[in-house]
């Protein structure tokens, strides 16, 4: 049987989502993981539609008794992939997906908690902010610094990895360990790069990865790499701020 131009056009739009689904839950393709405007439509949303556009592209060369059922089924995956959207579960999606929330900042309560078990000398952003107080930050981002020598100091952590906070400042860019991190370190985890030829652009994500990565070096060769949700934002503000 010959398909017609639009069951044609179903099947192609269908195996698009489909394919922009496997690609964005596989973590290839992570830009867009953030809370906005996409929320979780890539791995919700796109592929649900996407196995109905299919299911009524093919409906043709299904016979009549089962192409009811096989076109049900596909709307019932639309019509939850919708609901699967809107409400996010914690247990949907890829693990990378699901452990992204850790690199956010921590509740209210969680931050009192945090507070209390973490002493000023080995809190990373209270160093950095006392000692260029009454200077504030121009820009921050909440990141994740990649450095072997970091080790794993739980089970939770991944190896290598800190999440923290980048610092714009006037004369530098500063990264400095959150509260929870540092709960977790015998001190204070703060990297400093100079304002003067700082540089910084997209770098190679590791096999582990769980965002992409941007690297940002200075004019003597120092560098650092971070993972950072939104990539592209991240790289256009730190070169705004710090034109070479």
């Amino acid at each position: 049987m010959v398909l017609s131009p639009v069951s044609l056009v179903a099947l192609v739009l269908g195996v698009a989502c489909l394919g922009v689904g496997a690609v964005a839950w596989s973590g290839a393709w992570r830009g867009w993981a953030s809370p906005e405007p996409t929320r979780s439509a890539p791995i919700t949303l796109v592929p649900g539609v996407g196995l109905f556009l299919v299911t009524l592209g093919a409906l043709p060369l299904i016979v009549p008794p089962l192409g009811g059922f096989v076109t049900l089924a596909g709307l019932l995956a639309a019509v939850g992939s919708w609901l699967v959207l809107l409400s996010e579960p914690p247990w949907w999606g890829p693990r990378w997906w699901r452990e992204r929330g850790r690199g956010g900042g921590p509740s209210d309560v969680q931050d009192v908690l945090w507070v209390g078990r973490v002493p000023p000398e080995r809190d990373s952003e209270y160093l950095v902010l006392s000692e260029r107080a009454p200077e504030t930050p121009r820009w921050r981002r909440e990141v994740v610094l990649l450095d072997p020598e970091l080790g794993r100091p739980t089970l939770v952590h991944d190896d290598g990895a800190c999440r923290g906070s980048l610092l714009a400042f006037h004369d530098d860019l500063v990264f400095a360990a959150d509260r929870r991190d540092d709960a977790t370190r015998p001190g204070p985890t703060i990297r400093v790069l100079p304002a003067d030829g700082l540089a910084v652009r997209r770098g190679r994500s590791p096999r582990n990865a769980r965002m992409p990565v941007v690297i940002v070096s200075s004019a003597d060769g120092t560098w650092w790499q971070f993972e950072v949700a939104r990539p592209g934002s991240a790289v256009a503000a730190v070169r705004r701020l710090y034109p070479s």
